[in-house]
Parts: structure tokens; C-alpha cells; sequence
């Protein structure tokens, strides 16, 4: 049997509704167990319990305790299947995929959307079938959840209340849970040695969605917010308004990154193709691709942690790091 080491981080699946029926953490990861005596006829189920929290708390300095604690234990195992709220797993599954982009072990993010103690809930079938995916399929780092296998820096989720709340909007899913998990191989990345191994991510970022009327000023009040970073999601191929072409020229005068990510569900394709998205390009901005917004917020902090030099950057950003984007 192989040895899958389960990690709980807290979430809905770890949760109980307190008296006024709000869901809270509760149960630790014993407790959880007890309720899944099923995974230790899958493999060799060994336990570390993290943190209780919901996901909404969830900071980058955790990113790279998770981190730490993998790779401390990355000899000892097989696989391993972390528990996790819906809300981040986004997020905290891509920081995974960055920060241990060079260790070739299967590691599977669930959860569920509705606590384990609930009749029906889609806690135990999730956990065993992460479970299940770890111990038969070295598939980098995904998420499982509902019918769906996923790369992990190409989800997002799309639901707060159905049992599919995750979706990969630009590429094919890595699988299927079907009476047995099916993985599409073609859709699984390699890993590429020459990538740096960092696990530490610089927060000091901020999202921006371009809407009609958004202020130049308000804009570069960012630049002097002393932003280390800035993703603005913008109109169909990438496009930006010439009245906010001023904060472009201010920020690639001061060297701030500025990513450029659309609000289509088909990404950033061609910048170039009008006008206002060709100018941006000159004005310094850097293309997203088909990146999701949590992919492309995780990037951007781990290449800062590693360096402020915007001809690094630029270079890292056109990268393909873990599949993350289409080159």
C-alpha cells in the first residue's frame, strides 16, 4: 500500500454549525478520520494537522509553512492529500505548485462544501478520492474535487452551493472521477529543473478590474502606494483606455510591474491586435496570457520574493513555470 500523508489545513470539511447555525472549525483531524475509516483499505494513511482555520483567513506566510512542511517530509511518502476550504484552495494550491515546482510527488487539495456531519455531504467522497488519485496517479500538484481532477494553477471556483464548485476555464481538466479516476496524460505537465525551488511569496500586491470611467489618478495613487506589483484585468484582448495610459508611462518609468490580464474567459490571446492594447504593450505592461487571476497573483508574488528587476520579471511572467500558462 502506498504512504499518503494527510495534511489538514481546516475548511468546510472540518467544520460544525455553531447555535446560530454559522459553520465554524471544529473537528481536528482525528475527529475527521474517525468518520472516514475507508482510507486505510486505500493506503497507508498517516495524519498532520496544520491549522483549523476557514480558508478566508488564509495569508501567504502560510503558503510557505505548507511548503516547509512538505518538503520535510517529501522522503517519508508517496502522496499527500491536503484539506483545505474552498474559498483560497485557488490560491493556496497554485503557491504550492510555485514553490515546490521540482518535487515530483502527487499532492491533491479537497474539501467540500458541505461539513462532514451533514446528510448528505460530499466530505467523505472527496477525501477518498483524493486519497484514491494520490495513491495511483503522480500528477503533480491538482485539486480533487466533485467529478472533476484539475491542475491546481489553472482552477478557480465557480460556486458557492453546488458540489462542482471548481472549473478549469482554459485548458481541458487533468481527469475525471468516474466509477474509477480516468487522467487525461497528455494534460500532465513535467517538471523543469532549472527552475528556482523558492518557497516565499511577497504579498504587497494588488487586483485592479478596469471598468469605464476609472481614474488616471486613482490609478497612480497605487505608484505611490509603494505597490511592489500590479495586475489590472482589463477589457477583451488586454485592451486599456488611452486616458489611463499616463499611470502606464509613470509605472514602467519606475519600474512597476504591471500585469495584464483579461476580463474574457478566453485570457489575454493577442495585445497587439487593437490599438489600445499595442500601446499598452510599449508602455511596459506585461501579458497575463491565459492565466487565472489567482494563478497570475501567486506568480507574481513568488517571482517578487525573488527579485525586483523588471527585465527578470518579465522574463519569469513570459515563462511557463508548472503549466500555469499557455506559451
Amino acid at each position: 500500500m502506498k504512504k499518503i500523508c494527510i495534511i489538514f489545513c481546516g475548511g468546510t470539511i472540518t467544520m460544525k454549525r455553531n447555535k446560530k447555525g454559522a459553520l465554524a472549525p471544529f473537528y481536528n483531524a482525528k475527529d475527521l478520520l474517525n468518520f472516514v475509516p475507508q482510507l486505510n483499505q486505500l493506503a497507508e494513511i498517516s495524519v498532520i494537522q496544520l491549522v483549523n482555520i476557514d480558508s478566508t483567513n488564509i495569508e501567504p506566510k502560510f503558503w510557505t509553512i505548507l511548503s516547509k512542511t512538505i518538503k520535510e517530509n517529501v522522503n517519508k511518502y508517496d502522496g499527500f492529500v491536503i484539506t483545505h476550504g474552498t474559498d483560497t484552495m485557488s490560491y493556496t494550491a497554485s503557491a504550492i505548485s510555485f514553490a515546490l515546482n521540482n518535487i515530483n510527488k502527487p499532492i491533491i487539495f479537497t474539501g467540500s462544501q458541505k461539513p462532514i456531519t451533514d446528510i448528505p455531504s460530499d466530505a467523505i467522497s472527496n477525501l477518498i478520492n483524493a486519497v484514491i488519485v494520490a495513491s495511483k496517479f503522480n500528477i503533480g500538484v491538482s485539486i480533487v474535487f466533485g467529478p472533476k481532477i484539475l491542475r491546481a494553477n489553472r482552477t478557480t471556483k465557480v460556486s458557492e452551493s453546488t458540489l462542482d464548485a471548481f472549473d478549469s476555464p482554459f485548458v481541458e481538466q487533468l481527469g475525471t472521477i468516474k466509477l474509477e479516476p480516468e487522467i487525461n496524460l497528455d494534460m500532465v505537465t513535467k517538471n523543469k529543473d532549472n527552475i528556482s525551488n523558492n518557497i516565499n511569496f511577497d504579498s504587497n500586491i494588488i487586483v485592479i478590474k478596469i471598468i469605464p470611467g476609472l481614474s488616471n489618478a486613482n490609478l497612480e495613487e497605487m505608484i505611490l502606494s509603494k505597490y511592489h506589483g500590479i495586475i489590472l484585468e482589463c477589457y477583451g484582448h488586454g485592451n486599456i483606455p488611452d486616458s489611463l495610459m499616463p499611470f502606464l508611462n509613470k509605472a514602467k518609468a519606475q519600474q512597476l510591474p504591471v500585469v495584464i490580464l483579461s476580463q474574457c474567459k478566453t485570457g489575454v490571446t493577442k495585445m497587439n491586435l487593437y490599438a489600445v492594447g499595442e500601446q499598452a504593450v510599449l508602455s511596459g505592461a506585461i501579458p497575463g496570457g491565459d492565466m487565472t487571476v489567482e494563478a497570475a497573483s501567486i506568480k507574481l508574488m513568488w517571482i517578487l520574493a525573488q527579485t525586483r528587476d523588471i527585465k527578470k520579471i518579465k522574463k519569469l511572467f513570459a515563462t511557463d513555470i508548472v503549466g500555469e500558462i499557455t506559451i
